[in-house]
């Protein structure tokens, strides 16, 4: 008896089935290691009121968002609870539909395999898995305006009338207007475009349609213009620049080559070969798909730059579905079984790999502050004794309260969050520190030196999104850990010393025999100088460290404008950091030390750091009579995963 070959339908349903599963394992990821980002505990806290009606005045008045992802969230919560599985399981659900909502239009718009093909990047992009789990108005979002997107096919290109079709189509197009004003204008790009495929016998229909929405919004107008009045505008947002669409594509195809090779051998090829060929529904639903994809991000972008910053990545995730299926639409029906299994295996291949080893999708998508924050420290509190330990955290204290709550964890610390705790403060409670370990986590950069100058040993260090967490110890163990130290050079004046890098007047070097000391004496505006190239650091994931001992002399009844500088420079331009040093000392002839620090990945030169050269000196602006005794300038790996949701991984 011979077996049966199976036939094109089968093979149809088990690559669907492939897409439908490798989605659902990427968005589920680690069940057991579930953790909320900083958004979702904002969502939490806005949803953990008494009533309805006090969610809605506390959104109306703190927020900058439609109520709608809120009051479904204070409905959900109330009856399943505010646990991390609780709170991110509903968005779960709809990321799963939106993958078959996703596949069904474009079997619609174009025909199965590129459909196929589509639903292959989208269930395997990190854009659409990484928002799919998160309890924000993106994955809610991107769920309603493809239900919109659905029904507006099954009106506008299947030629329905059914009045649940209908309904349907109103219904998700106001859901989009209450979920957020991004998905309201996507929305808004969906409804006028219908207006170039409508039918003469329900022009009237879908006119009305779309009042509907509109009336159904109604009640949300006086909550939206008050927002718009009295929003202080995102201004920690940043204006976005010319290069924003080229960085918002590599970011969809996980700025990988192979990525987005492979997308552009799909589209060019599928042109070249189909172009004569392709059997689209309607001519215009190719074009129409462009259209949905850049007028948001070009509204956005415009908007940004000449009125008021509010574009961010997560804002296209409801449009992005519709670059897929414009550099897709051009795949036939025509395409034999075998090429087809092979292109959406192979697509799979690609974005899983590259999502995983070059995004870190599974290192990235629960490693956010707030649990690990009381995790590690309820943890390393266990084996140690409380009270000689002192810790300092910079995250949100209600969020972290969430988690101590969630882990039955007891311990109190200092919160060093909006204002941060200031330098001198924390500097004075190092000095008066009895404990033997210190334990710190998202504090400036400068603190963070500040702190491994009097706890020098590091018991542990934990890299995540948007966090950095240490363990620090005044006492040796073999089992310390330490930073990865590209280059260090420390400039003493001592007689014997001669360090590359410096140049200064030896005439001023002042030693000090009684007190077994050399210094230099600075009365004048300009002193030594540290001038170093980058161009044999092999990482751009670095932070660099610019530190002074210093004495005021004669400036103990006059304020002291001197600034610890560094200068970041190429043939073509320079950078200038500085620190005013009265922020960071106290009145006093004593030695204090004066820091600088700066991050790579927050400067302008970031990816093109090999071009560049660093020069640090202290810049004694009002020339008081000064004393330097010891300059440091300390390069040093940083966190590879700090901006690792949005932005390419740091390597």
């Amino acid at each position: 008896m011979t077996r049966e070959i199976p036939t094109f339908f089968n093979r149809i349903s088990a690559l669907f089935l492939l897409c439908l599963g490798t989605g659902l394992i990427l968005r589920i990821g680690n069940p057991f290691e579930l953790s909320f980002i900083n958004d979702e505990l904002s969502t939490w806290s806005k949803v953990s009121y008494d009533s309805v009606s006090d969610v809605i005045n506390n959104i109306r008045d703190v927020d900058s968002h439609p109520v709608g992802m809120y009051v479904f969230a204070y409905f959900w919560t109330s009856v399943f609870g505010t646990s991390e599985w609780a709170l991110k399981c509903p968005f779960l659900i709809m990321s799963f539909f939106s993958m078959i909502l996703v596949f069904r239009i474009a079997s619609v718009w174009f025909n199965e395999k590129a459909a196929l093909l589509i639903l292959a990047y989208f269930c395997s992009l990190q854009f659409p898995v990484w928002w799919s789990s998160i309890a924000r108005q993106y994955q809610s979002g991107l769920f309603c305006t493809l239900l919109m997107a659905f029904f507006w096919t099954k009106l506008l290109v299947e030629n329905s009338n059914s009045k649940w079709h209908w309904l349907g189509f109103v219904l998700a197009g106001a859901a989009s207007m209450y979920n957020h004003y991004f998905s309201l204008i996507f929305a808004a790009t969906i409804g006028l475009s219908g207006l170039f495929l409508l039918r003469k016998k329900i022009v009237l229909k879908y006119i009305f349609a779309g009042l509907s929405m509109v009336l159904l919004f109604v009640p949300h107008w006086e909550i939206t213009n008050y927002q718009m009045l009295n929003a202080d505008g995102h201004k920690w947002y940043d204006v976005p620049g010319p290069d924003f669409l080229f960085n918002h594509l590599f970011y969809i195809f996980h700025y990988s080559f192979f990525c987005l090779g492979l997308i552009c051998v799909l589209f060019f090829s599928s042109v070249f070969f189909y172009q004569k060929k392709t059997d689209n529904a309607l001519p215009q639903l190719r074009p129409i798909a462009l259209f949905w994809f850049l007028f948001p991000l070009l509204f956005g972008y415009f908007y940004s730059v000449y009125n008021s910053p509010v574009l961010r990545t997560s804002h296209l995730l409801f449009s992005f579905p519709f670059l897929l299926f414009f550099l897709l639409s051009f795949i036939s029906k025509n395409v034999s079984p075998k090429l087809l299994t092979s292109a959406v295996i192979l697509v799979l291949i690609v974005n899983v790999s590259t999502l995983v080893l070059v995004r870190k999708h599974f290192q990235t998508t629960n490693s956010h502050p707030y649990k690990p924050f009381i995790g590690m420290t309820k943890a390393f509190l266990e084996t140690h004794d409380r009270e000689d330990v002192m810790i300092v955290l910079g995250e949100n204290p209600l969020y972290l309260q969430y988690y101590k709550n969630t882990l039955n964890a007891n311990f109190n610390h200092t919160e060093s969050f909006k204002p941060p705790v200031s330098f001198v403060r924390f500097r004075d409670m190092l000095q008066k520190s009895k404990e033997s370990f210190l334990i710190i986590g998202a504090l400036p950069e400068a603190h963070v030196r500040l702190a491994m100058d009097y706890f020098p040993f590091v018991c542990k260090k934990s890299y995540g999104i948007n966090y950095e967490y240490f363990i620090l110890s005044n006492k040796f163990d073999n089992k310390s850990d330490s930073l990865i130290v590209n280059f260090e050079s420390e400039l003493n004046f001592l007689p014997e010393d001669k360090v590359a890098n410096w140049s200064f007047d030896a005439d001023k070097v002042v030693v000090d025999s009684v007190n077994n000391v050399s210094f230099f004496e600075m009365n004048g505006e300009w002193g030594p100088v540290f001038d170093r190239g980058l161009s044999d650091l092999s990482s751009v994931n670095q932070m660099l460290h610019f530190s002074a001992d210093i004495r005021l002399i004669d400036s103990a009844d006059v304020f002291s404008k001197g600034v610890l500088t560094l200068e970041i420079y190429n043939q073509k331009e320079k950078i200038w950091k500085g620190v005013e040093i009265h922020q960071q000392i106290v009145p006093g002839k004593n030695w204090q030390r004066v820091y600088l620090s700066l991050r790579f990945a927050h400067e302008k030169f970031f990816k093109n750091h090999k071009d560049f050269k660093i020069k640090a000196y202290f810049w004694n602006r009002n020339k008081l009579k000064i004393h330097i005794k010891r300059f440091n300038v300390l390069i040093h790996e940083g966190n590879p995963l700090l901006y690792g949701d949005t932005d390419d991984v740091i390597r």
